[in-house]
């Protein structure tokens, strides 16, 4: 029971933030570690989060 439940909060916590950057160019991961420096991985969620989110304003 108690492994349901953390498998839940998992599978939660994964979906949420799936920018792993697994799926982004690396091209674009150097670039952003290049400019950003130690701050490279929130500023990229941020860009690819508002990048996502024009694309749904754009959808609706």
């Amino acid at each position: 029971m108690i492994k349901n439940i953390l498998n839940f909060f998992d599978h939660t916590y994964k979906s949420i933030n799936y920018y792993a950057f697994d799926n982004v160019d690396p091209q674009l991961i150097r670039y952003f570690k290049t400019e950003y420096g130690q701050d490279w991985q929130s500023a990229l969620t941020d860009h690819l989060y508002k990048k996502q989110d024009s694309n749904d304003k754009k959808a609706a």
